[in-house]
């Protein structure tokens, strides 16, 4: 009953032996069939699914402290008023909204709370974890059961594990799902939880499934693959990822595309492939491994609701749970400036890509909605979705972080900017933005004196 969960691949060849040179033209076609079929193999031996550091993950969507009548008492007083009049009476006062966070601001700042982050090696279903140089999103359901002649009716289900990764390198990174991915645990109707180390895609799974062969490579940028798993009828309850620990090769990753001073268009930039390292030893290297899983769970923060965000898709400073890694600021940002403009301003000089949502590229509603993730807030995509659904704001109350709209083009709301105060001394607003595909991100001044951009605005919106 067990040879249906052989993880041997279908694609392994009948023979290894290389084909003799000189020979026929058959000959020929034949060995080259046999190196294309193990070339997926030679790859995943030589390279592939490696992590540099501890996996760990950080919740960008922030729970503030306790505010208003449900929170704490901040203050009372007292007010005096005659016996006839019901007497003298205690007014309470509760904390503002972010008032907590920021009892030395003047005004209500932009919120930049600290996030909830945890670092190891398990997870909860849906929770998007950094296993460095990728992002991994893992998820799993149970799909129909399956009769076959070989077993008792009902007795085999078919299972879909998802994942979408996020691979932040610019080579396509080999894997072997058959090998690396398995349903390591499952509930079964009467509530019993079953584990087993062997339940993984199978050339049977696949064909029931009827999805396409499960590729071979990671591709660089954000992608996703269903990988389907038979196993006994249930619910899957965890899911399992093995990834080497000890990487025999270097991960190509993208040169910045920040410049030094003023904004300017910047180009792509050149890529030089990184050698591997030989294998010295003339034995093959001990390859150490780390189970990354994922479970059907709900992780509750001490104090505090579930994260509704599956998690950040940037670094972070270190384990205490910081989501925005610190940068160093190309464009300076003017005294006091709040964390949303510094991160605004550290992306000058990256590459202007129409959808684009970061954080090595952006669009112009790409940048707003990033840039406000990274400080916990979550703003709606698109000009079309900002614009009518955040906060207007009138000339007179505008703050650093504010964002300014535009008709471009004459019509409807079609470019979006932030504003971040005066960079230039001169008492005016400038604004960053990603301009164009020929500009990039950049900083434009004295917006509201502009010959070009004044006569476009069509007003100004808060997350405030």
């Amino acid at each position: 009953m067990r040879t249906w969960f052989n993880l041997a691949s279908s694609a392994r060849p009948a023979s290894r032996r290389s084909p003799r040179w000189p020979c026929s033209r058959r000959g020929t076609w034949l060995g080259l069939l046999a190196l294309l079929l193990t070339m997926p193999t030679i790859l995943a031996c030589t390279s592939g699914l490696a992590i540099t550091q501890a996996p760990r993950w950080a919740c960008p969507s922030p729970t503030p402290l306790p505010y208003g009548e449900t929170g704490p008492v901040k203050e009372v007083i007292r007010h005096t008023r005659p016996v006839t009049e019901g007497g003298d009476w205690d007014e309470q006062i509760f904390y503002e909204l972010w008032e907590q966070e920021y009892p030395e601001a003047a005004g209500r700042p932009f919120p930049s709370p600290t996030p909830y982050a945890k670092t190891g090696r398990a997870y909860v279903f849906g929770q998007r974890v950094e296993i460095w140089p990728f992002h991994v999103l893992v998820t799993a359901s149970a799909g129909p059961e399956i009769t076959r002649a070989s077993a008792a009716a009902n007795a085999v289900q078919l299972y879909h594990v998802t994942i979408t990764w996020v691979n932040h390198t610019v080579e396509a990174v080999p894997i072997n799902y058959a090998q690396q991915v398995r349903l390591r645990a499952l509930t079964t109707p009467t509530g019993q939880l079953l584990s087993q180390a062997y339940w993984g895609v199978t050339a049977e799974a696949l064909s029931v499934s009827a999805l396409p062969v499960l590729p071979t490579t990671i591709p660089p940028g954000e992608s996703s693959v269903q990988i389907p798993i038979l196993g006994p009828v249930g619910t899957p309850h965890t899911v399992e990822l093995e990834v080497a620990t000890a990487p025999v090769g270097i991960f190509l990753l993208p040169t910045t595309t920040t410049l030094p001073g003023l904004p300017t268009s910047t180009p792509q930039p050149t890529l030089t492939p990184t050698p591997r390292p030989l294998n010295t030893g003339l034995h093959a290297p001990g390859r150490e491994t780390v189970t990354v899983q994922w479970s059907n769970a709900r992780w509750v923060p001490p104090g505090a609701e579930p994260c509704l965000d599956p998690g950040a898709l940037t670094d972070w400073d270190d384990g205490r749970a910081n989501a925005a890694a610190a940068t160093d600021l190309i464009m300076p940002a003017p005294p006091g400036a709040s964390r949303v403009v510094q991160l605004a301003l550290a992306q000058v000089g990256k590459p202007y890509i129409w959808g684009a949502k970061g954080p090595e590229a952006f669009d112009c509603s790409g940048l707003m909605t990033w840039v406000y993730a990274q400080i916990g807030l979550r703003i709606p995509h698109g000009t079309a979705g900002q614009w009518p659904g955040m906060q207007p704001v009138d000339h007179a109350a505008l703050q650093p972080g504010d964002l300014v709209f535009f008709a471009i083009a004459g019509g409807r709301i079609d470019h979006v900017g932030m504003l971040v105060g005066d960079l230039n001394g001169n008492g005016r607003w400038d604004m960053v933005h990603a301009a164009s595909p020929g500009l990039g991100v950049r900083v434009d001044y004295d917006i509201f004196e502009s010959p070009y951009y004044a006569p476009r605005i069509r007003g100004m919106r808060t997350a405030r």
